[in-house]
């Protein structure tokens, strides 16, 4: 039924005029969202035009949220904090990926269209895409408010010494508290562990979500909680099938917990994210792990960098789509994955011939040799691409310290950055021409930039760039 009423607001918004209009101060972007829902009931209408669009906030820092323990990473106390009889508050920053688990919460002397207006900025970059909800209150009352895809679809308001209102607040906190609140709950219950309060994220994908936990006997784990029960038996299997080799994290049990939810995993041992590989060996030592597994006549299924973890002891292989026996096309695709992981590349975009040849090459004849001299051909092509900027969606903005690059300058790029353009061999001086104009946040990621001009008749240096 929810998703039905998804699907017809998802229509209904689309058919609404949307309005392109500059970004507004917070009291004039309150007092009009106020003025519409006023005019338009949108509380019986949660349908109607969509406010004018905003400049991103770059400090989404409201007074507070709720979330689940587990769900935030924790900060030190503020210095002279006061505390009351009976409070009790956490202090912490929300994780990012996490922002669809939380109610935020603004706290004014008194509520204004400048104080409604900035809780509207809030809802529109904490989940641009989904719904979310905030609470706006001072000493007097407070204000309910609901948003769907950016646009404010509700508010009720109500004075603290009403009658019911204490319930209309509880309610509305239970009511849309994230489901992964209630998942991690219950999981947490039925594995008799407790998450490791202020960092227990660990990531997430798009049925699955990971978190720190400490069992009874004080060890660490790690809890993997998926939706998607195929998904679920996938990865259980190919750990199973892994325990041997080494090379992979482990169950704690083979038995697993299964709720009305979703489906939970215990396992261990607990890693830190591996850094992106910025030197030969650290691209070397990547090909390595991945041929003990083909050694082994394995394949990992998702061999990318973010699905290596690192330990005390070791490397490890997480997030196992499938574990299942090598076979030459399995490995191949398996080489590849791991190749466009370090370069950054999508499948998008085509290969050098270079990088093709040489994933033939252990397709033909699966050897160390062969994915040795394959981690070779990558650190070359990671080398080639500081000549070659992929610049996206470039917006023409002016400015008056002159530090965007304006049509026929020449940007001589001294960092290495990431392109499909494999098959050019420049080096780090290779002047690049823009036929455009991008700002200085496009070029942002540049080490360094000289900017000289070029003859507009001399067409052999002509070279189309996007940014990224």
């Amino acid at each position: 039924m929810d998703e039905m009423l998804d699907e017809k607001l998802d229509e209904k918004l689309a058919l609404l005029y949307h309005k392109t209009a500059k970004s507004y101060s917070n009291s004039t972007l309150g007092h009009r969202e106020i003025a519409r829902l006023e005019k338009d009931e949108l509380g019986r209408y949660p349908w109607l035009p969509q406010s004018p669009n905003l400049k991103k906030n770059k400090y989404l820092k409201p007074s507070g949220f709720a979330t689940h323990r587990g769900m935030y990473h924790a900060k030190p106390e503020p210095e002279g904090q006061v505390h009351r009889p009976g409070e009790f508050f956490r202090f912490g920053v929300a994780e990012e990926e996490l922002f669809d688990c939380l109610i935020l919460f603004e706290s004014k002397l008194r509520i204004s269209d400048a104080a409604f207006g900035q809780v509207v900025q809030y809802l529109q970059n904490l989940c641009p895409e989904d719904s979310a909800y905030a609470i706006l209150f001072d000493r007097q009352s407070f204000w309910l408010i609901k948003s769907y895809k950016t646009v404010v679809c509700s508010v009720q308001k109500a004075k603290w010494i009403t009658k019911g209102s204490k319930s209309l607040f509880q309610n509305f906190i239970s009511k849309n508290t994230s489901p992964w609140v209630a998942y991690l709950t219950n999981a947490c219950i039925a594995l008799s562990v407790d998450v490791v309060e202020g960092d227990a994220f660990l990531g997430r994908g798009s049925y699955g979500r990971v978190f720190k936990v400490i069992g009874q006997d004080e060890n660490i784990f790690a809890l993997k909680i998926l939706t998607d029960f195929q998904l679920f038996r996938r990865e259980r299997k190919a750990l199973i099938e892994a325990e041997h080799t080494g090379l992979t994290i482990r169950l704690v049990s083979r038995e697993y917990i299964e709720t009305i939810e979703g489906w939970a995993l215990l396992m261990y041992p607990v890693g830190k994210p591996l850094p992106r590989p910025e030197t030969r060996e650290e691209v070397r030592s990547l090909f390595q792990l991945l041929w003990q597994l083909h050694a082994k006549n394995l394949v990992h299924g998702d061999p990318r960098v973010p699905n290596v973890i690192l330990t005390e002891e070791k490397a490890l292989w997480i997030d196992l789509a499938e574990l299942c026996e090598a076979c030459p096309n399995l490995k191949r695709r398996d080489a590849e994955m791991l190749t466009r992981s370090i370069r950054r590349l999508p499948f998008r975009y085509s290969l050098s011939l270079a990088l093709v040849h040489s994933l033939d090459s252990y397709y033909q004849c699966a050897t160390q040799e062969n994915l040795d001299h394959l981690a070779e051909v990558v650190w070359e092509s990671v080398l080639s691409a500081a000549a070659n900027l992929q610049l996206l969606n470039v917006r023409k903005r002016p400015s008056k310290k002159r530090n965007h690059v304006e049509p026929n300058d020449v940007m001589y790029v001294s960092e290495r950055l990431e392109s499909s353009a494999e098959d050019t061999k420049e080096t780090e001086e290779t002047p690049i021409w823009y036929n455009g104009a991008c700002s200085g946040s496009a070029v942002r990621h540049l080490y360094a930039v000289k900017k000289v001009k070029l003859d507009p008749d001399d067409r052999t240096m002509k070279k189309k760039i996007y940014v990224k």
